[in-house]
């Protein structure tokens, strides 16, 4: 099978199996948690695309698997 990347503003390539969570700051940027495949850590990637970008993504690729679709958070 082959490995689907999601690709944050050129120097992230996350597989989208890996992600953990979407949030938007309070600032306005986005982050996004994901398991790093190599170190096996939770890490996070900061990207300047709008959340509904994101979350679009990772969706659609989780609900084709038939796997649940993550929700998005807004910190406050």
């Amino acid at each position: 099978m082959n490995l689907v990347l999601l690709h944050i503003n050129r120097k992230y390539h996350i597989p989208i199996d890996n992600v953990l969570s979407v949030t938007k700051k309070r600032w306005g940027s986005i982050w996004v948690a994901y398991i790093d495949p190599t170190t096996k850590k939770r890490k996070i990637a900061i990207g300047k695309n709008t959340m509904s970008n994101y979350l679009t993504i990772v969706n659609n690729y989780r609900l084709m698997r038939s796997l649940k679709p993550i929700l998005g958070i807004y910190e406050k």
